[in-house]
């Protein structure tokens, strides 16, 4: 009888003492789950500070610069040049609308600019004649004979060379039938029936090589007109014509004189 209470006693007491180590790890055991549960705590987020921008400064304006001038510089001067002291014309021809001069200048070696009474001069040596200037005008200035040239280095006319006057002979009318330098058909025409042609640019060579194809005809009525075309090395030089409108029968002849 007393070993079946010593039985139930040690069994109760084996109950009672797996009551207690259950209820001690549960114990145990709520701080872990609290703590898987439980969120970290808030951390404050650092957030992204605004940084200043860099400020706009301002850019200076550019500031005018003066150019430099241009300056004459004594190495950019032409050669003085002495032979307009001792040049001349040796034949001026006048036309409608323009005027040449031959000069004799010597040892010119260079082109010049310049006026004549005030009118542009363009003037070009002669690679085949030493000491030739060919001077051209754009306008007829025949009536008188001095004119007053003026010769510059450069087509500006900033360096004058030389300025003087000149005898022309451009008063005097071409003598005819056969001045010197021409050749005139043998007829009785007038200045109203010549027409000069006008020279080419570049042509030194007026005058050179001259020829003439020359048409002399006796009309019917009695009349002898003449047309003569002449040329030279530089091409189309003048021309001679009292036919013009005539019209009627007529016979060649060998001249009207």
């Amino acid at each position: 009888m007393l070993r079946r209470y010593a039985y139930i006693i040690i069994i109760f007491v084996l109950f009672l003492s797996a009551c207690s180590t259950t209820s001690t790890t549960e114990v145990a055991q709520a701080p872990a789950e609290t703590e898987e549960q439980s969120s970290p705590p808030d951390t404050e987020t650092s957030q992204p500070t605004s940084t200043a921008t860099e400020s706009n400064t301002e850019t200076p304006s550019p500031t005018a610069t003066n150019t430099a001038t241009f300056t004459i510089t004594p190495t950019m001067l032409p050669t003085e040049f002495m032979g307009f002291e001792d040049a001349s014309v040796f034949k001026a021809l006048a036309y409608m609308d323009e005027t040449l001069f031959y000069f004799i200048v010597p040892y010119v070696a260079s082109p010049y600019y310049g006026t004549v009474d005030g009118v542009d001069l363009t003037c070009e040596t002669d690679p085949e004649q030493e000491n030739l200037l060919f001077c051209r005008a754009e306008e007829d200035l025949f009536g008188s004979d001095v004119k007053h040239f003026e010769f510059y280095a450069d087509e500006e006319k900033t360096f004058l060379v030389y300025e003087g006057d000149f005898s022309t002979s451009l008063d005097v009318l071409p003598p005819t039938p056969t001045p010197v330098g021409f050749i005139w058909p043998l007829a009785d025409f007038t200045e109203a029936d010549i027409t000069w042609g006008k020279t080419p640019p570049g042509c030194t060579q007026r005058g050179v090589n001259l020829n003439c194809e020359i048409e002399y005809r006796e009309y019917y009525d009695g009349q002898c007109l003449v047309g003569a075309t002449c040329y030279d090395s530089c091409g189309y030089y003048y021309s001679v014509n009292t036919i013009k409108n005539k019209s009627g029968d007529y016979i060649f002849v060998d001249n009207c004189l």
